[in-house]
């Protein structure tokens, strides 16, 4: 299914840079000469903006065309010093790629020394006529670029969010169970240092899993912006990676409690880990089948039973028998309102439409 869903996003990128460069070379040959001889530069302008979302679209359109204008200006200056050559050539290179490399070009910038290097190496004595077609075909292409964009399904940024978020989907079951795991191992030699195994290997990839969720979730929303494809589209994967990040503050949770917790030295310590483990792996069981967390109420109670289970023990152990307690009762708040949004904003088709089952 992701396989599929990535090869559609190719395809449409793919179709829509046919579309645009073909259409910016056709409009730049009907331009007057010498310009229309240059008409391959729309082309080229115009395949540089398909497939960014439309507002990065509009401001990369305008960041080709100051790149090229620097571009055109250095080379143009160049030749009226000297005749092309090598050293002609290496300062139209050093003076471009110092200048694009200005905070206002951004990604674009590598357009000024290449236009530059184009007309000394294309235009011969007379380069004002491949500068000027340079200058006028590369900004005609990127506005055609622009149109297509917004006019063939604009980009919603959804083949990230689906990637990011099909990962921490994944993830979050994944490492409660490594967790539940954990907590019933027996004693080891060094139980500090275990824990530290543990949680240094699942925190490094959640860390990471949460970064890219993250800027999924940012470039969806900046893919709407302006996007006239946006409506009824993309909003609620949107929403729904939006609230597996807030889970995902559930499993940063355990990384926490397992941290601070030490091995029980009582039996109601020894049963508040085990019960804290069954909590885990149950939950883990709602993460991983989420899709039926909205039909199959069993699934949810015995997720909810294995919470209740841990707050009741807590309750029953003092101060004397350590913080764990305290840090597991902590942990099983957490993870119910964590299920409360699985139900909620996850499982559901629409954000927010169903009822958290507990206040």
């Amino acid at each position: 299914m992701r396989w599929f869903s990535r090869s559609r996003s190719v395809a449409v990128v793919a179709v829509k840079a046919a579309v645009a460069a073909g259409a910016a070379f056709y409009l730049g040959s009907l331009l007057p000469s010498p310009v229309a001889d240059y008409n391959y530069y729309a082309a080229l302008g115009a395949f540089t903006v398909v497939g960014l979302v439309v507002v990065e679209s509009l401001k990369e359109s305008l960041r080709v065309l100051g790149a090229v204008s620097v571009g055109l200006a250095v080379a143009l200056a160049v030749q009226e010093v000297a005749w092309t050559n090598w050293l002609t050539v290496a300062l139209t290179i050093l003076l471009g790629t110092l200048l694009g490399a200005l905070p206002i070009f951004g990604e674009q910038r590598t357009w000024a020394p290449l236009a530059g290097l184009f007309v000394l190496a294309t235009g011969g004595p007379d380069p004002e006529p491949m500068a000027l077609g340079y200058l006028v075909q590369v900004p005609l292409g990127a506005v055609v670029g622009v149109i297509v964009n917004l006019v063939l399904l604009a980009p919603l940024g959804s083949h990230d969010l689906d990637r990011a978020t099909s990962r921490m989907l994944d993830l979050l079951p994944s490492q409660m169970r490594n967790y539940a795991e954990f907590l019933t191992e027996p004693a080891s030699d060094d139980p500090r240092q275990r824990a530290d195994e543990v949680i240094t290997v699942n925190a490094r990839e959640l860390v990471l899993t949460q970064s890219h969720l993250r800027w999924a979730v940012a470039e969806g929303h900046e893919a709407r912006r302006g996007n006239p494809w946006r409506r009824g589209h993309g909003l609620v994967d949107l929403e729904r990676a939006q609230a597996i990040g807030r889970c995902a503050a559930a499993l940063a949770g355990v990384n926490a409690v397992l941290a601070v917790s030490a091995p029980a030295e009582r039996e109601e310590g020894a049963a508040l880990r085990r019960a804290a483990a069954v909590m885990l792996s149950r939950s883990a069981d709602v993460m991983e089948d989420w899709g039926s967390v909205g039909t199959d109420e069993a699934i949810v109670d015995s997720a909810e039973e294995g919470i209740d289970r841990v707050l009741t023990q807590a309750r029953r152990m003092s101060d004397d028998d350590g913080l764990d307690h305290l840090l597991f009762g902590t942990l099983a708040v957490t993870l119910r309102a964590c299920l409360d949004i699985y139900a909620q904003d996850v499982a559901s088709d629409r954000p927010g439409a169903s009822e958290p089952r507990h206040s």
